[in-house]
């Protein structure tokens, strides 16, 4: 059974959407993984993330503070997300357009 522990969920500025940035964890034969959601405002959270979805890479990309990969969220507009991350990160999800949200990605050295 995996469980999500939101770190940061920020408002779009028009108020219709929600980015959630969480910690999931699925046991003890798993790593933290860093994911974030794009939600319809006050919609729970629920499930994996639906817009990116990264772990640590066994060590390899730096942490933040909740256990998982480092990353950053930030709404460029109401319908532009950017998502910051650790470099060295191994990615399983990176969408680019979630409920007419479009999402851009910088890698972050360091």
């Amino acid at each position: 059974m995996c469980g999500n522990t939101i770190i940061l969920r920020v408002s779009s500025p028009d108020g219709q959407h929600d980015a959630a940035m969480f910690q999931r964890d699925c046991g003890a034969t798993t790593g933290f993984s860093t994911q974030v959601s794009i939600l319809n405002t006050g919609q729970p959270l629920s499930g994996p993330g639906n817009v990116f979805r990264a772990d640590n890479n066994h060590g390899a990309a730096r942490a933040g503070e909740w256990g998982g990969p480092w990353a950053e969220i930030k709404w460029l507009s109401p319908n532009h997300l950017l998502v910051r991350y650790a470099a060295k990160s191994r990615l399983f999800e990176q969408g680019h357009y979630v409920s007419g949200i479009k999402i851009t990605y910088q890698a972050v050295r360091g």
